[in-house]
């Protein structure tokens, strides 16, 4: 198939050909290519890495072609449709049972695995997940839903690890594609005060810890303090995972009472608290080159990353400490997290005999190129392997977790119940690089 403007010849597919056309032969503005782009002049080119917008309506995440496939499960895991009878049921037992009944865990997973019809939201959105799935097992094909950037300039990464040399002002690739907006529209302001965040209750990670307990794949594991909580994004909210994952940082201060915990006054604080926050903070000096490379955040949909956290709590006198982890072999980069998150969770532990050891620690702040993740735990497998448990501001805990908090129960499928919690391999190996704050 050859282009009809420049004579390009794709041995793809269809799509990849229009795809070609929407970008580079658009009359006016392509809905493929991010408005304000900005290649750094002179620039030694990275590797070519193309970035995709989520395809589920009201997600906006965007994140790594390659990354698509597993972020397309995440959604269908988030929605339930993974409690599928046919895959597998190594964990049934014998339901505990109280004045209420049989425990909500069965009752839950039967609801699910008979696929009670929802609503034509949750079928829609089931359908766009399957369609995608198609789609990129394509052969040839590199299909995606909108090709916002596909080059990065040498050391400069989505989000907010490998910074460039301080004082020079970063563009989309670090801040995103609204890295020159000077104010977000006014429907998404109204949004955020209106709606503020959602944010789990207390008792996620008691449910987890349970959870892993219960799986037959666990060796041992470590968890955070329970008093955590998952705070997800808004529909439609967009980049804001870097200050979800503060919020759930300062759930532990408020839940714990620790140092700086009246700042907060019992209260997660919003979005422009936080951005009100770190701009005082480089009123006053600290970190202050933050406003060079950023023009300020106030007020904007720019990412912020581990930077502008530690920022936030050196202002409020709130201890806290960061460690880079790179090296050119992702699997190198992967093994040094696995072992930092383990010595981590390791230094709270009062009875290493538990094989499920809940500690009173903080989580963990996990940035990597193009998102970041609350690091609530880690676990050993039985095959040797080590992953993280995170609570992924992308996603929202199911009802069925929810319902569990506070209940005695026992699981019938818990390895399906942990699935949207653990990031192992499969996640991890797509980076080279990973900023930790703690």
């Amino acid at each position: 198939m050859e282009c009809p403007f420049c004579g390009w010849v794709n041995k793809a597919g269809e799509y990849e050909m229009l795809l070609h056309i929407e970008t580079l032969h658009a009359e006016g503005d392509s809905q493929f290519v991010v408005k304000g782009a900005d290649p750094t002049p002179g620039a030694v080119p990275d590797e070519d890495c193309q970035y995709v917008e989520c395809p589920v309506e009201g997600c906006a995440e965007v994140l790594q072609l390659p990354e698509l496939d597993y972020h397309l499960e995440l959604h269908s895991e988030e929605s339930g449709d993974n409690l599928d009878p046919d895959q597998g049921t190594e964990a049934e037992a014998e339901t505990k049972t109280s004045a209420f009944g049989p425990s909500r865990a069965h009752r839950e997973a039967e609801r699910h695995r008979r696929a009670e019809p929802g609503s034509d939201k949750n079928d829609r959105q089931a359908n766009t997940i399957s369609a995608w799935k198609r789609l990129l097992k394509m052969p040839g094909s590199s299909s995606s839903h909108s090709i916002l950037s596909s080059k990065r300039s040498h050391g400069e990464k989505h989000g907010g690890t490998g910074r460039p040399s301080r004082g020079r002002r970063f563009g989309t690739s670090m801040l995103g594609q609204y890295a020159h907006e000077d104010r977000m529209p006014d429907w998404l302001v109204s949004l955020l005060k209106k709606s503020g965040q959602t944010a789990s209750p207390p008792g996620v990670v008691s449910v987890l810890a349970v959870l892993l307990e219960q799986s037959s794949s666990t060796k041992y594991a470590y968890v955070c303090h329970p008093c955590v909580q998952h705070v997800s994004k808004l529909k439609r909210e967009g980049g804001f995972c870097g200050y979800r994952n503060i919020q759930s940082l300062c759930s532990y201060i408020i839940g714990t009472e620790s140092q700086g915990h009246k700042h907060f006054n019992n209260t997660l604080p919003s979005i422009f608290q936080i951005q009100d926050w770190v701009e005082t903070a480089w009123d006053q000096g600290i970190n202050s080159h933050g406003r060079l490379e950023t023009g300020g955040i106030k007020g904007t949909r720019k990412f912020i990353g581990t930077s502008e956290a530690v920022t936030m709590f050196r202002l409020l006198g709130i201890p806290c400490g960061g460690q880079s982890i790179r090296n050119q072999d992702p699997a190198k980069s992967e093994a040094q997290l696995m072992e930092y998150v383990e010595n981590y969770f390791q230094s709270g532990v009062y009875d290493a005999t538990q094989r499920v050891r809940t500690t009173n620690l903080p989580p963990l702040y996990l940035q990597n190129k193009g998102h970041s993740l609350t690091v609530v735990g880690f676990e050993k497998l039985k095959d040797g392997s080590s992953q993280i448990l995170v609570f992924d501001p992308t996603f929202h805990d199911s009802s069925y977790i929810i319902r569990l908090i506070g209940q005695t129960f026992v699981h019938p499928v818990p390895d399906l119940a942990l699935r949207p919690y653990r990031r192992g391999t499969r996640y991890l190996k797509a980076h080279r690089e990973f900023e930790v704050l703690r």
